[in-house]
């Protein structure tokens, strides 16, 4: 539990905060919202314009940017009208593509745009591409307009990663931006074992540390403008945030810190989770140059029950693109539920083999949306939809099944009786170890051909994830090896949650809805999570780029020692400084010995309740007995140290527009 529940005299007011939500790296990439490319940041410079676009489904980047007439687009997706529309739109003619890399987990659109406009494709010399192109040595530069473009060689993501620093003013001795592709990400880096090949991971991150060191040698000021954001897999821990700069990287992205060549390769090729299958048919796709699609063929050709059938026995999958509620009361037997409403591109792809035949079910709208998307990975052919849906199943005579929804009250009840079904949490481990409903069964969903060699299909089996999205998924997927009794968390740990359920482990956001005990009770408040010094020092080594650290005392005490990465803030200033914090951030308050910071949480605690606040346990007297001291740093040490996070860095200008925030599932 994150917060306690605790009586006070001196907290001013009873809170009531909203439920919180499970811990899920995919969180912000779901929703209807993230389907579509949204404009996430501009730049405006007299002819100059540079747009920044998210795609959050795929937490894909990518840019155009344009002066003289002339555009230039970067790591584009497939479906390209967007880039077309608002070259249109801005007097541009988009004249060149540029390929920061060959990527792995999206076909990207350079030959749609070479065929559509006639666009030049340009990538690094060193891609092995086989359509027409135009190689990339380090180093080179390019006109466009008033503006110039130049490319460095930036090895470790790939062999073929490619930056482009770009200087609005042509003239100009420093870049203003520099569009990092997967080489650097807000808070992370591009993982080095995706490409495949002879290359090792190993040998990759060497080469990433000295193309991060060269990158860190930009000024502060540099815009860093990635390839990816939260939710890629390309990388781990990265940031919701889609721009940053170099200084601001520097400060708190933990890949920039200092340290030998081999501690950063070490950490770089630690804990790599498993690629999903179709990264790899994503790269030779994109490398051989992936055909031209008619995008007006919206609707795959409209199968009888009958063909169906005749499909699913000779090894088609069939895959439900309707929401768990109905996918749930009625189903083709053995068809697997990815909902197009979160990472349907994604999922289908990790779980479906990419060369198996696919048949859809559901509405029109929903296979037509499922059809579209499978198409930015390279599912161009879709065997067909099955017409008139499970309702022209089950007129035909052919066998439904439904899954039930067991609610996070019947599952409490039932542990509690000693009855529950054997429980399996189909997260990731990561996910697993911050939070869960208890010790249960963990198997990854992407490990589902686990399922018939490690339960027993004979046995009754509940699923478990953060929204039921990935857990009826898992009711598909063990249909298909036999299971006859599998169920579904009704909403997932989030449910289990808001009804304050028991739970295990540290997740950040762990928080339980205030409870009140009757009138009786009206002094109960919630009060933050304590942090024990070595916690708080083991959290900033390796996720500083997560936590804002304020330090509440005198100004003289703090310039005498601080908490490396701490940063002063009066009291009377300090609700201003927690509401410019994005709201992923993890807030530690610091005093002297923590009395101070206790009251001060709880007062911000009654303004905004949802805020991860935390206290570090005995302050900056215990911090420095127990952490420093005791590492033999000297007392000034503090002063020089690199700051861990730069809790209220200034922003890149100029601002960017306001991002969709997608509801999360």
């Amino acid at each position: 539990m994150r917060h306690q529940i605790l009586r006070t005299a001196w907290l001013l007011a009873l809170l009531s905060t909203a439920p919180a939500l499970a811990q899920d790296a995919e969180r912000l990439t779901h929703g209807s919202e993230a389907a579509a490319p949204k404009l996430s940041h501009e730049v405006r410079e007299g002819d100059f314009v540079l747009r920044q676009y998210q795609l959050g489904c795929l937490s894909q980047l990518t840019y155009l940017i344009g002066s003289g007439g002339k555009a230039v687009v970067v790591d584009p997706q497939r479906d390209v009208e967007h880039y077309l529309r608002d070259a249109r739109e801005l007097g541009l003619s988009i004249e060149t593509v540029v390929l920061t890399h060959t990527n792995a987990d999206f076909v990207a659109g350079h030959t749609e745009l070479a065929a559509r406009v006639g666009a030049e494709i340009l990538i690094s010399d060193r891609s092995g591409s086989g359509f027409p192109h135009r190689g990339l040595a380090d180093g080179e530069r390019m006109v466009l307009g008033s503006a110039s473009l130049e490319f460095w060689a930036t090895p470790g993501h790939t062999l073929d990663s490619m930056c482009v620093l770009v200087r609005p003013d042509a003239r100009s001795a420093e870049p203003r931006f520099v569009l990092t592709g997967d080489t650097l990400f807000v808070g992370g880096i591009g993982r080095p074992d995706l490409v495949g090949g002879e290359t090792t991971p190993m040998v990759l991150a060497g080469h990433a540390f000295d193309s991060i060191a060269r990158l860190a040698a930009l000024p502060d000021d540099v815009v860093v403008l990635p390839a990816h954001g939260a939710g890629s897999l390309c990388g781990a821990h990265l940031s919701p945030e889609t721009t940053s700069t170099i200084g601001a990287e520097r400060a708190s992205n933990p890949f920039l810190a200092p340290m030998s060549r081999a501690q950063f390769v070490s950490r770089v090729v630690s804990g790599l989770p498993l690629a999903p299958r179709y990264f790899a048919y994503n790269v030779a796709l994109n490398r051989r140059g992936p055909p031209v699609v008619d995008w007006t063929a919206e609707l795959p050709p409209a199968l009888s029950p009958a063909d169906v059938e005749r499909e699913r026995s000779t090894g088609a999958w069939l895959v439900d693109v309707r929401d768990a509620e109905p996918y749930a009361a009625s189903h083709v037997r053995g068809a697997v539920n990815v909902s197009v409403r979160g990472r349907l591109d994604t999922w289908t792809g990790s779980i479906v083999p990419f060369e198996a035949p696919i048949v859809l079910v559901g509405s029109d709208d929903e296979v037509r949306e499922a059809a579209f998307r499978f198409r930015r990975i390279g599912l161009d052919v879709v065997r067909g939809r099955l017409a008139g849906g499970v309702d022209a199943w089950r007129a035909a005579g052919l066998p439904t099944r439904t899954a039930e929804r067991i609610s996070p009250r019947e599952l409490s009840d039932a542990i509690a009786a000693g009855r529950e079904p054997i429980v399996v949490d189909v997260r990731s481990e990561s996910e697993y170890a911050e939070l869960r409903l208890g010790d249960w069964a963990n198997v990854p969903l992407h490990e589902y051909e686990r399922f018939k060699t490690l339960l027993d299909p004979a046995q009754p089996v509940l699923f478990v994830c953060n929204s039921a999205y990935r857990s009826s998924m898992a009711v598909g997927l063990a249909e298909r090896q036999g299971f006859e009794h599998v169920a579904s968390l009704d909403g997932g740990l989030d449910a289990w949650l808001a009804l304050g359920l028991p739970t295990i482990g540290t997740a950040p956001v762990c928080a339980k809805p205030a409870q009140s005990h009757g009138t009786s009770d009206a002094g109960a408040f919630l009060l933050p999570e304590p942090v024990e010094p070595r916690a708080l020092a083991a959290v900033l080594a390796d996720q500083p780029q997560s936590y804002a650290l304020f330090d509440v005392r005198p100004r003289a005490a703090f310039d005498e020692y601080h908490v490396p990465g701490a940063v002063h803030v009066a009291p009377d200033e300090l609700e201003a400084r927690v509401a410019e914090l994005s709201g992923g951030r993890r807030i530690v308050l610091l005093d002297r010995d923590g009395s101070l910071a206790w009251a001060l949480a709880g007062k911000l605690l009654a303004v905004d309740g949802a805020r991860d606040l935390r206290v570090l346990a005995g302050g900056t007297a215990r911090f420095w007995l127990e952490v420093e001291a005791k590492s033999g740093a000297p007392r000034a040490a503090a002063e020089t140290a690199r700051p861990a996070v730069e809790a209220a860095a200034p922003k890149p200008t100029p601002k960017p527009v306001a991002k969709p925030r997608p509801a999360g599932c």
